[in-house]
C-alpha cells in the first residue's frame, strides 16, 4: 500500500458534542491514519479536539484553501462542495460520502418553513447534490438501498456510461457501502459507572429504562413512544423513558416542533420528570456509552416516508454497539436488520397498542430481553468502523480517477431543448426522411393531424428542410 495524504472536510461540529456527520468524519480519519495515511480533518464550522494520530484542523473559509493544497485525496460530505468549489479543481481524488440524503432531510425537516423558504432551502440540498455528483471520483453511501437512490441520481447525471461501465460492470468502482459503524472501545469501561440510573432524579438503581439516543427531529415519532409508556406504566411502574439529547450540537433549529409536542404530551399524561425524562443539550460524544450502558431497550420511533425509506439512523448502531434490544419503528434500514436478526421488535407507524405490546413483551420477559442483547452484540461486529469503511480504505490504497471525468464520455446534453439542440433534433429529422421517406414522414394519421405537425414543424425547421418534407418533391 502506497501512503497518501487525505483532507476529509465536515460541515459538523468536531468538538465535545458531535452529531452524526462529525462523528463519521472523526472516525474515517481514524481508520485512514491507521492504515498509514497522513490525514487532515478539517470542520467548516468548529474543530476543539485533537488527536495522537490525525491533524485536527479548522477549516473556516480563509484557512481551507491552505490545507486543501498539493493533497492527493479530499473526502467531502454535504454543502461542502457546492460553498467551495474550487476544491474540485486541485488536482485531488475526490470521494463524495453520500450517507445522509440532505434533500429528502429536507423536505421533512424544513416543512413546517413557509413555502418559500422550503423551495428554497430545498434548491440548496439539490444544488448541493449535483455539484457532488458531477465532480466525484468515488462515493460512500450507507447501505443497498441508498446506492439504488443515488444509482438514479449518477444516472441522471450522466456519470454512468461506457467509460464507467468498462471500468467495472457492478459499478463498485463508482459507488460502494460504507455504512455508519461501530467502535472497538467498549461502551462502558473498566471502573466507570452508568449515569442515568441512580443518578439522574426520578431514574432508580432498578427502575426499567427505555433510552431514546440522539436528536428529536420533525421526521420522528416521540409522542406515540410517550403514549406508549403511559399505556405501559400500570403493567410496569417502574419503566423511564428518558430523550437523551435535545439540542443538536451544529444546527440552531433542528429539533423544534414534534420535540416540543412530545414534551407537552407528556406532561398532559402526567409522565414529565416521572416516567419521562427530557435531557437538556446534547451528551458528550465521549460519555454517551455510560447513558447507553444503563439502558434496557434501545427505541426509535417514526413517521413512515421518503426520508425513512433512506436513512441510516446513527443511534441504531449506538444501540448494537452497547449490546441493546431495540424497538423500532417499520419502514426503514435498520427496521429489517432488527426483523431479520430478532434484535428486538418492529412494530407498525404510529400503532400506539402495538408499540405498547411489544415493550411490555420485553420488559417482563428477562430471558428473551437476554436473548436479544446477546444478538444485538453479534451483529454490532459486523458495523466495526475498519470493516463499514473497508471499500474506503481499498480506495485509498490505490485511488483511481473516474474515467469519465473529462466529460466526453457523459451522455447528458444540458443545453436547452429549443436552440441549443436543434441541431441535433435538425440531424435526427433528416436521417428519418433518408431512411423512411417523405412520405412516411408526414403520414401521421388524419390530414388535420397531419397538417398540424406541419405547421408545428414549419416554425422550428429552417425553410430549407420544411420543402424536402412537402409531399410532391
Amino acid at each position: 500500500m502506497t501512503a497518501h495524504s487525505v483532507l476529509i472536510v465536515t460541515d459538523d461540529v468536531l468538538g465535545a458534542r458531535m452529531a452524526g456527520p462529525g462523528i463519521r468524519a472523526w472516525n474515517i480519519a481514524e481508520v485512514l491514519a491507521t492504515a498509514g495515511h497522513d490525514v487532515r480533518l478539517a470542520s467548516t464550522r468548529k474543530a476543539d479536539l485533537s488527536s495522537p494520530r490525525f491533524a485536527v484542523c479548522d477549516g473556516s473559509a480563509d484557512l481551507l484553501r491552505g490545507l486543501a493544497q498539493d493533497v492527493d485525496i479530499i473526502l467531502l460530505q454535504g454543502f461542502t462542495l457546492r460553498s467551495h468549489p474550487w476544491l474540485a479543481r486541485l488536482g485531488a481524488h475526490l470521494v463524495m460520502d453520500m450517507y445522509d440524503p440532505i434533500h429528502l432531510e429536507i423536505l421533512e425537516g424544513s416543512a413546517g418553513n413557509d413555502p418559500e423558504t422550503h423551495v428554497r432551502e430545498l434548491a440548496g440540498g439539490l444544488q448541493a447534490l449535483r455539484v457532488q455528483f458531477e465532480e466525484g471520483d468515488f462515493f460512500l453511501c450507507a447501505s443497498e438501498r441508498q446506492r439504488d437512490l443515488w444509482l438514479g441520481w449518477l444516472s441522471a447525471a450522466g456519470r454512468i456510461n461506457p467509460a464507467t461501465y468498462r471500468q467495472d460492470s457492478t459499478l463498485r468502482s463508482l459507488i460502494d457501502l460504507a455504512p455508519f459503524g461501530i467502535g472497538a472501545e467498549e461502551p462502558l469501561p473498566a471502573g466507570a459507572h452508568g449515569a442515568v440510573k441512580g443518578v439522574m432524579e426520578g431514574i432508580g438503581v432498578d427502575d426499567r429504562l427505555l433510552i431514546w439516543a440522539g436528536g428529536v427531529y420533525n421526521w420522528f415519532d416521540p409522542i406515540t413512544l410517550v403514549e406508549a409508556v403511559a399505556d405501559l406504566v400500570a403493567d410496569v411502574p417502574d419503566v423511564r423513558l428518558l430523550f437523551m439529547g435535545t439540542k443538536h450540537p451544529s444546527l440552531d433549529d433542528l429539533s423544534t416542533t414534534v420535540l416540543r409536542a412530545a414534551m407537552d404530551r407528556a406532561e398532559a399524561l402526567g409522565l414529565l420528570g416521572r416516567h419521562v425524562f427530557f435531557r437538556e443539550g446534547w451528551v458528550p460524544y465521549a460519555d454517551r456509552g455510560r447513558y447507553l450502558a444503563d439502558a434496557d431497550i434501545g427505541v426509535s420511533t417514526h413517521v413512515v416516508h421518503v426520508e425513512t425509506a433512506f436513512s441510516f439512523r446513527t443511534r441504531m448502531l449506538d444501540y448494537l454497539w452497547a449490546g441493546l434490544p431495540i424497538v423500532c419503528t417499520e419502514g426503514d434500514e435498520f427496521a429489517g436488520i432488527v426483523r431479520r436478526e430478532q434484535l428486538g421488535r418492529v412494530v407498525a407507524e404510529g400503532d400506539r397498542t402495538g408499540l405498547t405490546a411489544a415493550l411490555r413483551e420485553l420488559l417482563t420477559d428477562p430471558a428473551e430481553l437476554a436473548r436479544c442483547r446477546t444478538a444485538a452484540t453479534a451483529v454490532a461486529a459486523r458495523f466495526r468502523w475498519e470493516q463499514a469503511l473497508a471499500p474506503l480504505v481499498r480506495y485509498c490504497a490505490d485511488p483511481w480517477r473516474a474515467p469519465d471525468k473529462d466529460g466526453g464520455s457523459r451522455p447528458v446534453d444540458r443545453r436547452p431543448m429549443v436552440g441549443g439542440r436543434l441541431g441535433d433534433r435538425l440531424a435526427h429529422a433528416q436521417e428519418y426522411v433518408r431512411v423512411n421517406g417523405r412520405r412516411q414522414f408526414v403520414r401521421v394519421g388524419s390530414r388535420r393531424v397531419a397538417a398540424g405537425v406541419a405547421r408545428r414543424i414549419a416554425r422550428l425547421l429552417p425553410a430549407r428542410l420544411v420543402a424536402l418534407l412537402r409531399p410532391g418533391r
